[in-house]
């Protein structure tokens, strides 16, 4: 009889991967496997159920956890509906696997990965130069699923251009693609001093972010080159004065309600701060609501399907979370400050990557919305579980000579 043994660490990895290929194909993918978006998503619910099996009788930290979110999936269907509820915690599945396997994840993704990332930063290239010729099939196709309407890749137009979304479902996660992947690139090139090489890569990183007209991005990836040749003191102060001070403007924008404008904005970035960051906070109708959210399925991509009236998409990863759980959410950013101001005073290479990595998804979760976001969601939450981790377990990942 042939014994088969599954390695925990080698399934969370080829899980992660079959996410990432799913997103990086979705266009033609689910333009005729429509239901092969839901195969990773069902093994990292088994394997979130499987961790959490483990750690919670171990840590309380853990059961108090799990209370709290049945409270607000409770909250949720008394001010949604069940179905509702339940498809926006259903949302939070790809952050919760990566969070939970950070410390698995992190020397897959962050060691030995330049194959990984060259593979996909030409998929993104391929599939933009493509659509950018031809056209697509796949961009603006609909399908019916379980009797919602699901778009296979967004039709969108910005300024008399189209938002490329090469083989990926949104101009935004293919933009999100290339800069993660370009940024791996580009800190293994500059490692092995092949500068021409490094510049190439940035060269082509920029042009296809400008096909997607992903401007936040593009400011995101001029800032990546500027650091990666900066020392890792440098590279840290900027990138934690960066994060800090976009999550005070973001609050400062969210609670602004009065500032709220009607007119006819064309800036995406001024369209988040005067019109969707505050029009956000106005879903929170009672006191009670302002102080304790709404619940899961109160925002974001679960108010497009269940209620299009109330729909708002966020864009901000702590607008997100206020709406849903109310004050408590600004106990957890807090708590995540705290510790990502805290992190990396014992300097070395990886802590330098892991800084400007960070700063790429975290400043993405910050200008889109981090959990609906393929990409973001999956590396966000690695990088989160890596900086609110055991202190020992994280040096020791993030610096191999650790004693």
């Amino acid at each position: 009889m042939i014994k088969f043994k599954i390695k925990i660490d080698e399934l969370v990895w080829f899980t992660f991967h079959l996410f990432i290929f799913v997103k990086a194909f979705t266009g033609p993918l689910t333009l005729y496997l429509a239901y092969i978006r839901f195969a990773p998503i069902a093994l990292m619910i088994l394997l979130v159920g499987y961790k959490l099996c483990i750690i919670i009788p171990k840590k309380l930290s853990y059961i108090l956890l799990m209370v709290f979110l049945s409270i607000y999936v409770l909250i949720g269907m008394n001010n949604n509906s069940l179905v509702s509820s339940v498809f926006g915690i259903y949302i939070f599945i790809p952050f919760l696997f990566a969070f939970l396997y950070s410390t698995e994840l992190y020397q897959r993704i962050f060691v030995n990965n330049f194959k990984f990332n060259l593979f996909y930063f030409l998929s993104c290239a391929v599939g933009i130069f493509y659509v950018n010729q031809f056209g697509a099939e796949w961009i603006g196709a609909e399908q019916e699923i379980a009797g919602v309407t699901k778009v296979v890749s967004r039709d969108w137009i910005s300024d008399g251009m189209m938002r490329n979304p090469g083989f990926t479902g949104t101009s935004v996660s293919s933009a999100t693609l290339v800069i993660i992947t370009c940024t791996f690139l580009g800190y293994t090139l500059l490692e092995k001093r092949r500068f021409i090489s490094l510049l190439v890569i940035f060269a082509v990183s920029a042009y296809l972010i400008y096909l997607t007209t992903t401007k936040t991005t593009m400011v995101t990836l001029g800032f990546v080159f500027i650091l990666i040749f900066c020392s890792s003191f440098i590279t840290k102060y900027i990138v934690k004065t960066i994060f800090l001070f976009l999550t005070l403007f973001s609050y400062y924008c969210m609670f602004n309600i009065s500032n709220v404008s009607t007119g006819m904005l064309t800036n995406t970035m001024l369209i988040r701060m005067y019109q969707t960051w505050p029009n956000a906070m106005l879903l929170l109708e009672t006191p009670l609501q302002y102080f304790f959210g709404k619940g899961f399925g109160s925002i974001g991509v679960p108010t497009y399907y269940f209620t299009p009236a109330l729909a708002n998409s966020a864009d901000n990863m702590y607008v997100y979370l206020y709406v849903i759980f109310g004050v408590f959410s600004i106990f957890f950013s807090f708590f995540f400050m705290m510790k990502f101001l805290s992190f990396g005073l014992t300097l070395s290479k990886s802590t330098k990557q892991f800084l400007i990595i960070s700063l790429v998804i975290l400043t993405g979760g910050i200008t889109s919305n981090l959990f609906e976001a393929s990409f973001y969601s999956v590396y966000g939450g690695v990088i989160i579980g890596m900086i609110v981790s055991e202190k020992k377990e994280r040096d020791i990942k993030l610096n191999p000579n650790y004693q």
